[in-house]
């Protein structure tokens, strides 16, 4: 027969150990997702209004943590836009429907300034090293995703495409689209062997290599193998090197004039 302190052990070891009180442990926002829409990142649907498009049920935590996925999106109209969610508005340009996944709720969106910024990115005289100056002044600043832009840090920090967003910005004074994918892709810049490349070129990486469609991080040139970059979360920007890296691209974007 158990004595009173072995069946108060026994009672306290069996409701610790409890399938049902057992305490699940949710994943933090930034973790990868995977929808049938694409591959994305969870986060804030609050985050996700001009990055990409929230699909719900595929990221743990509360309702309002998503699924956010940044899809490109080539209309015949000749422009790369990028799918968003119609509810959050296509802010500079306008929806074209049937070239995004999902249902009608996620359309194409294509920015209506790219003809009037390529003009004034041609009439810009900053440098290379002038892009790469802006960058490295924001040293030390915390990695958010889905942080920053032209007008410097958002929620506290940078994620890597809103960094380079800034740096064109503070040096050229105009605007590149906000995302690493359509950074890659976009009409503004100029595209060249990334082994030709000059402080403040853009270098990008892809998802297994592919830089079509899944181009997911960019840093600017500095010199040799190294760059200023944001790298991911819990990091901050800095300088590192990018000697033996993988999933390159083979390309790197010039959008400052030379």
């Amino acid at each position: 027969m158990l004595s009173q302190v072995q069946l108060k052990s026994l009672i306290t070891f069996l409701y610790l150990s409890s399938p049902v009180l057992a305490v699940p442990v949710l994943e933090e926002k930034g973790t990868s997702c995977t929808a049938p829409e694409g591959t994305g990142t969870c986060q804030s649907t609050s985050t996700c209004t001009t990055n990409g498009f929230n699909i719900a049920g595929y990221c743990p935590g509360p309702s309002t943590t998503q699924c956010c996925i940044s899809k490109t999106c080539h209309p015949p109209t000749g422009a790369a836009g990028l799918c968003l969610n119609t509810a959050d508005g296509c802010v500079g340009g306008s929806f074209i429907a049937g070239f995004c996944p999902g249902n009608s709720g996620v359309q194409c969106c294509v920015k209506a300034r790219d003809t009037s910024d390529k003009e004034d990115a041609e009439k810009g005289s900053a440098s290379g090293k002038d892009v790469v100056l802006a960058a490295v002044a924001k040293e030390g600043v915390t990695y958010v995703f889905g942080g920053g832009g032209c007008k410097g840090e958002s929620n506290g920090g940078f994620d890597c495409s809103g960094l380079t967003q800034y740096a064109i910005c503070k040096a050229e004074g105009y605007t590149i689209p906000r995302t690493a994918q359509l950074q890659y892709h976009s009409s503004l810049g100029k595209r060249i062997p990334r082994a030709q490349a000059k402080a403040g070129d853009f270098i990008f990486w892809g998802t297994n290599g592919d830089c079509v469609n899944k181009v997911h991080h960019v840093g600017i040139f500095m010199h040799s193998n190294w760059m200023v970059n944001a790298p991911h979360t819990g990091s901050v920007v800095r300088e590192s090197t990018f000697e033996g890296s993988s999933e390159l691209c083979d390309y790197a974007v010039r959008f400052w004039k030379d």
